[in-house]
């Protein structure tokens, strides 16, 4: 890389205000791998930010669904050499605490962290840039005809294949997808993937369509009627054998304990808001039932390494949720455009 070469990066700073600025680009270190970003993606945690949902962050550096081409590598770099197409899983790990080195989430996390250990200025990912700094371990190596735009979704996928591992899902079962959304829509493909015949609960009407043209065997309209009812009579009268919950409200919980066949398994994939909301359950429901009731978040480095090789396959096709994508110059476009219901994934190229 040229000495006193520059970079762009957005930084959300309030509700529905987001600013590029410009700074001077850093040289690798040891273990680091600096990469072109080519295609960032924008994710509910962005979003929330963008509305003022969520205000713990600004300013905040956005962005931990990317793919780009390397750059630059430190010395010690062996993974990977330049001009190799990667994809980034942009949320440092410590890799030492007991969490990481058991698979789950680190609880080191930078917003996880007391205010006080907090650095100043901007903070997050950082993959709304031209250019991502990170380390060598963060870095996936992909395939060269993989397309880069579908490559910046390997996150989401990735997380989605934890839950999809962690509900089980067996061929023949019948499962139920609460949410058309993006990771609704993952869910769906993969469950497919799996054998099972998928109903999807959505209530706007659209989404309920594109569902069906994704591959769900039925939709329902979960304000039309009883859920637990909607689905047994879809299910022959037993219940869903595994629900998993790919939306944030709450009182979807509780309609999907009272859906879920003997032996069935509720996954709560979404974040469910507002925070500290609570539901009432009998024990018995779960104890009489055999119920498992668990949830996924994040993912682990085998899901992220599966969800590259799956993408650079081709042995899953993203193009149809990706529904637009703009110029890093019309980051402002590309959040009002991603907090709009008739969007799937929205992505800023760079």
């Amino acid at each position: 890389m040229s000495a006193n070469q520059m970079m762009r990066r957005a930084v959300v700073i309030g509700p529905r205000q987001v600013e590029l600025e410009e700074l001077p680009l850093t040289p690798p270190g040891l273990t680091q791998v600096l990469v072109r970003v080519r295609a960032s993606a924008l994710c509910t945690f962005e979003q929330r930010a963008y509305l003022g949902a969520d205000t713990r962050f600004y300013p905040l550096l956005g962005g931990h669904e990317l793919a780009g081409v390397v750059e630059a590598v430190g010395p010690d770099v062996a993974s990977v050499a330049v001009g190799d197409k990667v994809a980034i899983s942009a949320i440092d790990r410590c890799g030492n605490c007991y969490s990481c080195r058991r698979g789950y989430d680190c609880d080191n996390l930078w917003f996880k962290k007391p205010g006080a250990e907090q650095p100043k200025g901007p903070r997050g990912p950082a993959g709304l840039a031209t250019h991502k700094l990170a380390e060598e371990y963060q870095i996936y190596k992909l395939r060269p005809e993989t397309n880069l735009v579908h490559a910046a979704l390997t996150e989401p996928l990735a997380c989605v294949l934890r839950s999809i591992k962690r509900a089980q899902i067996q061929p023949g079962e019948s499962a139920v997808i609460v949410g058309a959304g993006v990771m609704g829509i993952l869910h769906l493909i993969l469950a497919k993937g799996r054998g099972a015949s998928v109903i999807v609960s959505e209530p706007h009407a659209r989404r309920r369509q594109e569902a069906l043209a994704f591959g769900a065997t039925h939709t329902i309209d979960p304000t039309a009627g009883d859920f637990a009812s909607q689905i047994r009579a879809l299910t022959n009268g037993r219940g869903a054998d595994v629900i998993v919950i790919a939306t944030t409200a709450i009182k979807t919980v509780a309609d999907s304990i009272s859906a879920l066949a003997k032996g069935g398994r509720l996954l709560i994939y979404s974040r469910i808001y507002p925070k500290g909301e609570t539901i009432a359950l009998d024990p018995n429901l779960l104890h009489d039932n055999e119920i498992v009731l668990t949830g996924t978040i994040s993912q682990s480095r085998e899901d992220f390494q599966q969800a590259a090789e799956m993408i650079g396959s081709g042995a899953i096709d993203l193009q149809p949720i990706i529904s637009v994508a703009y110029p890093l110059e019309e980051v402002h476009a590309a959040f009002e455009s991603s907090v709009d219901l008739g969007t799937y994934r929205v992505v800023v190229t760079a």
